[in-house]
């Protein structure tokens, strides 16, 4: 049995879905303090979670900023920010847009995997 050393998590709760988005930054940061390779991404509904969270009087607002100063945030669906109409939202955020050209601006799920990354969906 081989122990995964690489983690993409991809963060697609919709906003009703506080605890998985939340959780997903959390096991981000727990994982890389652990010294693991981590990469949290944000996709489909999830694309609207940096826009919250990066607001100062939300909850897991300093969470965020957490995750954010660890560098282990990578990004949000290119395609996605465009369907939610979240795109300024990221930016604000500080969250770049990821995705690839071969797949309409989603994010390249299966490069990740052929790289190693074990995908954690929330």
């Amino acid at each position: 049995m081989t122990t995964a050393n690489k983690f993409v998590i991809i963060i697609q709760a919709n906003q009703q879905d506080t605890g998985k988005a939340v959780h997903g930054l959390l096991y981000g940061q727990e994982l890389h303090e652990e010294g693991f390779e981590v990469e949290i991404l944000f996709d489909g509904a999830g694309t609207e979670w940096p826009g919250v969270l990066a607001k100062a009087e939300h909850p897991f607002h300093e969470l965020y900023k957490q995750v954010m100063k660890a560098g282990i945030i990578k990004g949000g669906c290119q395609a996605c920010s465009i369907f939610f109409d979240t795109t300024q939202e990221l930016g604000d955020a500080g969250v770049s847009l990821a995705g690839s050209d071969k797949l309409g601006g989603h994010i390249p799920f299966a490069q990740y995997v052929k790289d190693g990354f074990l995908p954690i969906v929330l």
